[in-house]
């Protein structure tokens, strides 16, 4: 039978208390057995009055916390909030920190502050990951408001840049994503961009933009192609408009309002989530306890 996702109920039940939260998070830290980094030792003892560890070697009885080095570090939240707070993160349309703070009954900041730790986690765990094959590519603008109808050429008034790339896995279907907040669109910045979140190699196509001019030169096969405009560049580019067009509704149904000093790290979740969208549970029939968002996301926070 093929491994199914825990109900906002079941979930909340099975971590109903800090030894349940403590012990998953044991499990996903040191998943082959936990082993004394003084001595070599594997017994040990639970202190839960600390929520750590102790050596159980009489000469070494070195002490670990279960939650050092992890988002959950430092945190005054109880532990079965933050558990929920990660189930309801991982929703389809994730969740704002005013609405989280409601749902667990913390005050407003701190909801945020949770929310931009997990964040972090996200974005440091999706470095190691590099764009590679078919890649499109364009800029996206995001907040701000302006009263010209329409701003000749990249002209950006008071919106941000938005440098989104998409892998083509096929004729309409988008492999894995990268969204990055950039200063301009610029060729500074999205050869910047370039080099760090698309593999060499890799055949990169885009419009004509001159902040793309060059980088053929630096190690990719570039297909630049002058922009119909309109309707028609969302034809002739569909996975970075569709990529760019669910960012925006997110942002806007999730979130209603946003600071765009943050927007990378809204960018992490958005991208970090939508990543993981199409790998199903048979990819880890082997490991039942890495099917679903929360499972891999709880891992990645443990192990942060």
């Amino acid at each position: 039978m093929p491994y199914q996702a825990l109900s906002l109920h079941e979930f909340a039940s099975k971590y109903a208390s800090v030894d349940a939260c403590l012990s998953a998070l044991m499990d996903r830290r040191w998943p082959d057995g936990w082993k004394c980094l003084s001595c070599g030792g594997v017994r040990h003892y639970r202190l839960h009055s600390r929520r750590a560890l102790q050596c159980a070697n009489r000469a070494c009885r070195k002490q670990i916390s279960v939650t050092s080095g992890s988002v959950f570090e430092q945190m005054k939240i109880p532990m079965p909030k933050i558990f929920l707070a990660i189930y309801l993160m991982t929703n389809k349309q994730g969740i704002s920190a005013r609405v989280l703070s409601k749902l667990i009954d913390v005050a407003y900041d701190t909801a945020f502050n949770l929310l931009h730790k997990v964040r972090a986690a996200m974005s440091n765990h999706d470095t190691q990951y590099l764009l590679s094959g078919h890649v499109q590519m364009d800029e996206s603008y995001l907040g701000g408001h302006t009263d010209k109808v329409h701003l000749p050429g990249r002209s950006r008034s008071t919106k941000r840049v938005v440098g989104v790339a998409v892998e083509q896995r096929g004729p309409n279907q988008s492999g894995f994503i990268h969204l990055e907040a950039l200063p301009s669109a610029s060729s500074e910045s999205l050869h910047g961009m370039i080099l760090e979140k698309i593999k060499k190699g890799s055949q990169l196509h885009t419009d004509a933009w001159t902040g793309y001019q060059g980088i053929g030169a630096k190690g990719y096969d570039h297909q630049p192609v002058k922009s119909p405009g309109g309707m028609a560049a969302s034809r002739k580019w569909p996975l970075v408009h569709r990529a760019a067009s669910n960012l925006c509704s997110w942002l806007m149904g999730t979130h209603k309002q946003f600071c765009t000093t943050y927007l990378n790290s809204y960018l992490a979740e958005y991208c970090w989530r939508t990543n993981r969208r199409n790998r199903t549970k048979d990819e880890f029939a082997s490991n039942s306890r890495e099917a679903t968002l929360p499972d891999r996301l709880m891992t990645l926070i443990a192990r942060q």
